[in-house]
Order: structure tokens, then sequence, then C-alpha cells
């Protein structure tokens, strides 16, 4: 079956909890960067190896023989980019600030990696309802990995608003949904791609939310 934007659902999904290993391999990289160069002007479900091979400047076989059919390559693909936004989200903040702070550079981090990768603009740009249809395919299958992993972060971060059982995955459902529906409806008055309009929105209006004040 071909690949569809809806079928990265579970993909994305496995990526976030870490179960799809990221290759380290330059010639690996090379085939994926232009995967993501041949999705600005092919839609994903069209995506054909031959054209991947000859924007990579390589043969058809030896992508084949690295990654074995297209949904494998797709899939480390993506995996790879969601590897990318974690690690550049987590680098985002500082330990020693405070717990507002800290999820507001996390949050507003997460929101501009989204908005300025090439792929996601593009089809917010083009096919925004493929998106959603992403969003919200296999029971919003992305949304729930994405609200397990916030779960699993903000505890350690600092005092929440209240300390009833399932308050951690409360704040991360409620996390994942702001930045989904931010990702796609961005507002017209913050520009999301921008370093510090994003981290004023989280730390003003988000962050209250999740962490009590001090």
């Amino acid at each position: 079956m071909a690949a569809s934007t809806a079928s990265l659902a579970p993909l994305i999904g496995r990526a976030l909890s870490g179960a799809v290993a990221v290759s380290d391999n330059q010639t690996d990289h090379r085939i994926m960067d232009a995967v993501l160069a041949e999705l600005l002007v092919t839609p994903l479900r069209k995506l054909a190896l031959e054209d991947v091979a000859r924007r990579a400047g390589l043969t058809r076989m030896t992508v084949y023989r690295r990654f074995g059919d297209r949904e494998h390559l797709i899939e480390a693909t993506f995996a790879r980019e969601v590897a990318r936004f974690l690690d550049g989200v987590a680098a985002a903040g500082d330990s020693e600030d405070e717990p507002t702070e800290q999820i507001a550079a996390a949050f507003a981090a997460g929101l501009r990696l989204a908005h300025s990768h090439p792929v996601v603009a593009h089809w917010l740009a083009t096919s925004p309802g493929d998106l959603l249809e992403t969003f919200l395919a296999d029971d919003a299958f992305i949304v729930t990995a994405g609200s397990a992993f916030i779960a699993s972060s903000i505890g350690e971060i600092g005092p929440l608003r209240t300390s009833t059982e399932g308050e951690p995955q409360r704040s991360g459902e409620l996390l994942a949904r702001l930045f989904a529906a931010l990702v796609l409806m961005p507002p017209p008055s913050v520009d999301l791609t921008d370093p510090d309009q994003p981290r004023k929105l989280a730390r003003e209006l988000i962050a209250p939310l999740i962490f009590r004040a001090d």
C-alpha cells in the first residue's frame, strides 16, 4: 500500500517512544536528505525510490540495499526527523531554570522547530488537511504518543498545579493537544518561527496551566 501522510501516525508514534533506531551512516543520511527534498515537490503517496536515488546522486539499487522498500525508507527518514526534533527540544531548556521557564523554552522550541521544518511548512501551505489527517489517524496515535512523552518529562521539572493521581498524564495530554492545535492552526498574531515570540506565549499562557506559582 502506498504511504500517505495518515500512515505516518504509527511511525511517528514509534519514533516518539524511541522504538525506531536512527542510522549514523553518511550515505543513509544523504538518501534521507533526498527524501525530504523530494517531498517538497512530490506528494508522499507518489514518492518513488528512483526519484530519491536520482536526487541523491545514487543508483536505485544502492537505495534499495540500504533501506529495502520505500516504506522502510520513509520510516527511517521520519524517525530521524523526530529524533532531531526531540534533541532540539531537549537542548532548548536549562535544568537550572524555574519550571515555568523550562516548559516555556521546550514548548517554544518545539513550535519553532515544527514550523521551520521545510516539509511541515510545505504541507501546511499546500495540504494542511493531510497534516490534520495525520494527527487524527489511528485514534490520534501521534497525540497519544506525544502525551506520554511529555508526561514522562514534566514531572521531573517542578511542582505541578495539583498533586492528584494522574496529573502528569493530564498535563501531558493538555500540552500535546495545545501543541497540535498551534502547529495546525498557528495564530496570526504570533510568529512561531521566531525564537522569542512562542517562548513568550508559552511562558505567559501555557506554563501557568501546568506548574504552581512559587
